[in-house]
């Protein structure tokens, strides 16, 4: 018998091999599983993104269920009995029930808020949501050192109220403060980032402040090859404000340390 049939058999099937292997390549999805991935003050800033309001403990929750996530960015404030608070506007008025800012209200007032939203989920305390972290987990905390009701919130009465955090959670916490003059002191005691508009002032802060833990920035002030001079510093770089899944792939492929998402679920879609 020819050999001839078992020849053309053997270069169809290596035919088939190759243009299924060229097949996978080409619908390979992309993946970055060195990036990590935070939910951007728990499921995203903006409601149509999450069911929950921002900074809520009920949206924390939720972005912490996700199975790859790696943490959460959440926004902190000061009450006048020196607690730390979750919320991100400078004024309550907006958003909750309450009048006025933060830094001007006791504790017992505040707790009384709660936010507009459908849920109409409280305010809640960050010592209520320390204990939420989980091995692999980070939380960073984007420090508002602002009163617009009043005046700026002093350092010393902040970092007295950061050192009241137990030890133990300190090393899975991030402290994000655009204050220069807030860095140096802070860490001694915490990694910090420095968050910028400005990739040259956050390199001259870097050489003022060897401590210092890296830098946040929008994703659209820096360049990769920025991102890639950071890590090649041993810095890390975070970066925000995105929301489409277009814009999250293209920070995806800058390979920075890691996203604030405000879509976390489809983020982790993306880089897994």
């Amino acid at each position: 018998m020819s050999a001839k049939p078992y020849l053309n058999l053997f270069y169809s099937l290596c035919l088939v091999v190759i243009i299924s292997g060229i097949f996978l390549s080409c619908n390979k999805q992309e993946a970055y599983p060195e990036v990590q991935v935070y939910g951007h003050a728990g499921m995203g800033m903006h409601i149509p993104m999450s069911i929950y309001h921002d900074n809520s403990q009920e949206a924390i929750d939720l972005a912490l269920s996700l199975p790859t996530i790696d943490g959460v960015e959440m926004d902190v404030r000061m009450s006048k009995d020196s607690t730390l608070w979750l919320f991100h506007e400078n004024r309550l008025d907006a958003t909750t029930n309450g009048f006025g800012c933060i830094a001007d209200l006791h504790d017992h007032q505040i707790a009384q808020l709660h936010y507009k939203s459908i849920h109409k989920e409280q305010l809640v305390v960050l010592d209520a949501i320390l204990p939420k972290l989980k091995v692999g987990h980070t939380f960073i905390l984007d420090l508002k050192h602002w009163n617009v009701c009043d005046s700026s919130v002093q350092l010393e009465a902040f970092r007295t109220a950061l050192l009241k955090i137990p030890v133990h959670f300190r090393a899975q916490l991030i402290l994000d403060s655009s204050n220069p003059s807030w860095l140096a002191a802070l860490s001694d005691d915490f990694s910090v980032v420095f968050s910028t508009v400005s990739f040259e002032e956050g390199l001259v802060q870097l050489e003022q402040i060897p401590k210092l833990h890296g830098l946040m920035m929008r994703h659209y002030e820096i360049t990769a090859l920025e991102i890639q001079q950071l890590k090649n510093m041993g810095k890390a770089i975070f970066l925000f404000e995105m929301r489409s899944s277009k814009t999250q792939r293209a920070v995806l492929k800058k390979l920075p340390t890691g996203i604030i998402s405000d879509d976390p679920r489809g983020a982790l879609v993306l880089r897994d």
